[in-house]
């Protein structure tokens, strides 16, 4: 997912900053907003370890700040996916930036969207479990049962929303 970031929402961002003389609000959100978002994917991309191993657990703190930007550019990702008329601008941007690029499998605005909340899901999953397994991580301690099914029950989460770990 780490193409959101600097090829689909840093380029939005840079589109967004040079149509601000307008004064028109036609991208619905300030281009710092997109940009934020767009950092924030890329940290992630980066954060996560690469070498595919299952068990692995990453503490990333997120400033509210920042996951406001975020929340805020898939509620716009959601409403041009779902053809509201006041998004056009940032589906025919997105379209023009996803056409740009060769992606395997090929991207659309509903893509992008369905993958940022994929991001959003794994960001925000709300259980008890996620603090177990992140105060084992930060504490160091063994993996002890209770972290086993904790982070299976993240996974399992995860999984219904439509993210492979």
């Amino acid at each position: 997912m780490a193409y959101l970031g600097d090829e689909v929402l840093g380029m939005l961002a840079s589109v967004t900053a040079a149509n601000a003389y307008r004064g028109d609000n036609r991208y619905l959100l300030p281009a710092d907003t997109y940009r934020t978002a767009g950092l924030v994917v890329e940290t992630l991309a980066g954060a996560v370890p690469g070498d595919g191993r299952e068990g692995q657990a990453v503490v990333y703190t997120l400033p509210a700040w920042k996951l406001e930007a975020l929340w805020d550019v898939l509620l716009v990702l959601r409403r041009t996916a779902a053809g509201d008329p006041d998004t056009d601008v940032v589906r025919e941007t997105l379209e023009v930036v996803l056409g740009t690029h060769v992606f395997t499998p090929a991207r659309t605005v509903e893509r992008v969207a369905a993958d940022l909340e994929k991001v959003a899901a794994v960001l925000m999953l709300d259980l008890p479990a996620v603090t177990v397994v992140a105060t084992a991580v930060v504490l160091g301690e063994e993996r002890g049962e209770a972290v086993v099914d904790a982070y299976r029950e993240i996974t399992a989460a995860w999984a219904e929303a439509g993210v492979r770990h």
